[in-house]
């Protein structure tokens, strides 16, 4: 047989009602090929489960042939059916979301809708402010990151100042936070092979086997050339 069934559209969003071939499957129960199994196995096919109350019809999921095999599954979606109106009232009472496609259902049946449209406002509601909530704690967070980050670049450049090494890492970020642009490849020296430095220039650095001992003059001139520029900030001050 064949009977107009409301049903998402393929976006999921959209509610549409094509006539669509049932074969039945319990009380009021029906269902209907919604796509075959890629290869050839029937038991895999899933199917539209359809809903009848009144003379409405109403996809409720689907469901694979095997599924819909299992012993009692028939029994499970006659009962389903039955009581569709009853828990659906229930689950607007219990602040549950409510799916679009039972508003549209409501109103072919003749039922009063408003309150399932309700719950849907008010479901969305709280989902933007809990949205909205997470979207604060994420920037609080964002924030407390940024402030610690900013402490530590503050403690490493008091260590720098007052002569004591810190890691080659830490002085370019320093440097760069205060605005001191070091050549592209001074960086490349202090990222493949420093690992501390102090304001006197004092470098540790990585030794590799049988490779000669890099040259860390750009380094020095880096290190001096932020001191004097930090110099010339506290002067025109």
């Amino acid at each position: 047989m064949k009977a107009k069934v409301l049903k998402y559209k393929f976006d999921g969003n959209t509610i549409v009602a094509p006539y669509m071939e049932l074969e039945p499957y319990a009380e009021n129960v029906f269902i209907s090929l919604a796509r075959k199994n890629e290869y050839g196995n029937e038991s895999e096919d899933s199917f539209h489960i359809i809903c009848k109350i009144g003379d409405v019809h109403f996809s409720c999921g689907q469901y694979s042939r095997r599924i819909l095999d299992k012993e009692g599954h028939r029994e499970e979606a006659a009962t389903y059916c039955k009581n569709w109106i009853e828990n659906t009232l229930k689950d607007v009472e219990d602040g549950k979301i409510i799916p679009l496609l039972s508003v549209h259902v409501f109103n072919a049946l003749g039922l009063d809708s408003t309150p399932l449209v309700q719950a849907r406002e008010e479901y969305a509601k709280k989902q933007e402010e809990k949205r909205l909530e997470r979207k604060r704690k994420e920037e609080l967070e964002r924030k407390e990151k940024e402030t610690r980050w900013q402490q530590l670049l503050d403690e490493n450049k008091r260590k720098f100042l007052d002569g004591e090494k810190i890691t080659a890492e830490m002085f370019l970020e320093i440097t760069g936070r205060d605005g001191f642009d070091i050549h592209i490849r001074t960086k490349g020296t202090f990222n493949r092979h420093v690992t501390a430095i102090d304001r006197n220039g004092t470098v540790s650095f990585r030794k590799y086997k049988g490779r000669r001992t890099p040259d860390f003059t750009g380094c020095h001139k880096a290190v001096a050339d932020y001191l004097a520029f930090l110099a010339g900030n506290e002067i025109r001050k």
